[in-house]
């Protein structure tokens, strides 16, 4: 490990050339900047990106370090919608207490993917009256609908349903 001060971390940076995010907008022009930023946002369609985003894959991407204040602001002025689609209230999941009516009256099926890393992607059903684990399977992949609408299917054939009394998670 090596330890320096901020005195050589400083000199380390101006021998280098390297810039903070304000000092390195000082020198360019507000367009050139601003141009910066709005190639970055045409590279993003779905406006997923939000202003860390931008400005770390600038920095990454550019050798261009812009302050998150000024990357924030051109974002609001050429594509607000981003804002409004990240906005933490618009992804809201409304929760609802479970109550089931009876014994297989509503199942959960879930994939666990602790194991998956090593080969071993396990799949499970469980009856949510009961807690009662309906079936579990290792199989190939637990994220491919083919292998757990099959498993599923089975399932229901097993404890002779005819209806499907299924909630994913």
């Amino acid at each position: 490990m090596y330890l320096s001060s901020s005195t050589s971390v400083k000199r380390a940076r101006k021998h280098n050339n390297l810039l903070g995010s304000g000092a390195n907008l000082k020198t360019m022009t507000p367009q050139e900047a601003e141009q910066l930023v709005l190639e970055q946002i045409d590279l993003d369609p779905s406006n997923q990106a939000g202003p860390s985003t931008i400005q770390h894959r600038l920095a990454s991407r550019q050798r261009q370090h812009l302050p998150r204040d000024f990357v924030t602001d051109v974002m609001k002025v050429h594509a607000p919608e981003g804002f409004q689609k990240r906005n933490p209230g618009s992804k809201k999941i409304v929760r609802s207490k479970k109550v089931p009516l009876g014994i297989h009256e509503r199942w959960s099926c879930d994939g666990h993917d602790k194991l998956y890393k090593i080969g071993f992607p396990i799949y499970a059903i469980v009856d949510d009256a009961s807690g009662k684990w309906l079936d579990a399977w290792v199989v190939p992949s637990n994220r491919f609908g083919d292998i757990i609408g099959y498993l599923v299917l089975c399932t229901v054939e097993k404890y002779g349903g005819k209806s499907f009394p299924l909630v994913s998670s």
